[in-house]
């Protein structure tokens, strides 16, 4: 459910405080003056711009990577397998396990073994979290098997790790474009994307039990990897290329400024397909719907796909097609929700003025030295 705060916003109710006697600053904030970089705090995704901050332009994926983030502390997901026990819902988080063990098998993603002498055996472990649908209910429970990717030796486990994944912008432009043309939209989900593709016979990749599920005639023996895992170095981009390469075989191409976009069009009949893709999660966009059977039809002949019918929730957005008025809503009042959540905010009262204008800001409020300024990285402004 919406916190107390979204509720109130979303029935328009806001008030302004006008206590002469409230404090300047509220207790739990600190208001900065003129932004001033330090040597030692510079670099990562922000810069400085004529003296403020500002992020880099060339940084790609920071909504995706703060949407993941806030998504999984609102889900309250269990950290561990052990966690996962003594919850009341443990035996909705036992049948997810089994089901991912199961499709696990059924790829044939790993064989029983002895390992090589002095062999690099990574570590696995359990991601436990559900997800949500538009309003913030619980649709299901998802367990994911890992590998312990930072256990990798590069070079020797892995080479490549490159993998795009559609920008956001792009995506919005899209749907912008299918809005006015009056096309298509739906979309798919591939299941267990990263493990239909198997790795490269130069790496041999062994991996430990995953924890809590090891064959009871097993002994000393570990799992070698046939196929991707998730976790590993290499998945993504392995990944990446088994769905390139299917698609230029299905006649599509990949977009100039984007290469996680394809799209396959016929000129003389007037026929457009783009497909947008961020990992598993695909979006589909064509003129008529027929378009859009045969591709779900080819996606089949491939992967197991779900069916999510048409474009509704993606990537923590909500997206609402009024098709006779072509107007479309983006709505990411859950993400909002999620972020108050985040810095312990979802419980504060609105305000119609969001800062008290009596406030009297200067550079003496300007934190001083680099541990200060690492210790406000996480308060919000």
């Amino acid at each position: 459910m919406p916190s107390c705060i979204i509720c109130d916003l979303q029935a328009g109710e806001g008030v302004v405080h006008s206590s002469t006697n409230a404090p300047c600053i509220a207790p739990s904030l600190q208001v900065p003056g003129d932004f001033v970089e330090d040597p030692e705090e510079a670099g990562g995704v922000w810069t400085v711009d004529d003296g403020s901050p500002a992020m880099h332009e060339d940084f790609e994926g920071m909504e995706f990577i703060f949407a993941a983030e806030t998504a999984d502390i609102e889900a309250l997901k269990p950290r561990t397998l052990t966690e996962a026990k003594h919850r009341p819902d443990w035996p909705s988080w036992k049948k997810a396990i089994k089901e991912e063990l199961a499709t696990l098998k059924a790829t044939s993603t790993w064989r029983v073994e002895e390992a090589l002498p002095r062999a690099n055996i990574i570590g696995s472990k359990w991601v436990l979290k559900v997800k949500k649908d538009a309003t913030g209910n619980v649709v299901c429970y998802k367990a994911c098997l890992i590998t312990q990717g930072r256990s990798q030796i590069g070079g020797v486990d892995y080479d490549n790790t490159y993998t795009p994944v559609a920008k956001l912008a792009l995506t919005c432009a899209i749907i912008a474009m299918a809005n006015c043309l009056n096309m298509e939209m739906y979309q798919v989900d591939i299941k267990g994307a990263y493990l239909n593709r198997e790795l490269n016979n130069k790496k041999v990749l062994y991996m430990h039990h995953p924890l809590g599920y090891k064959a009871p005639n097993a002994g000393m023996r570990v799992l070698c990897l046939i196929k991707t895992l998730y976790g590993l170095k290499q998945s993504g981009c392995c990944w990446y290329q088994k769905l390139t390469s299917m698609f230029l075989l299905l006649g599509f191409r990949q977009c100039a400024v984007d290469q996680a976009v394809y799209f396959r069009v016929v000129v003389v009949k007037g026929k457009l397909t783009v497909m947008v893709v961020h990992v598993d999660n695909c979006t589909i966009v064509a003129t008529t719907i027929c378009l859009i059977k045969k591709l779900k039809a080819s996606l089949h002949m491939h992967f197991k796909v779900t069916d999510l019918r048409e474009l509704h929730w993606m990537l923590g957005i909500k997206v609402k097609c009024n098709r006779p008025s072509q107007v479309i809503h983006i709505s990411q009042y859950t993400y909002i929700d999620a972020i108050l959540r985040h810095y312990n905010l979802a419980n504060l009262k609105p305000l119609s003025t969001p800062m008290d204008h009596q406030i009297c800001l200067s550079s003496e409020q300007v934190p001083a030295s680099a541990a200060k300024c690492a210790m406000m990285r996480n308060i919000p402004y």
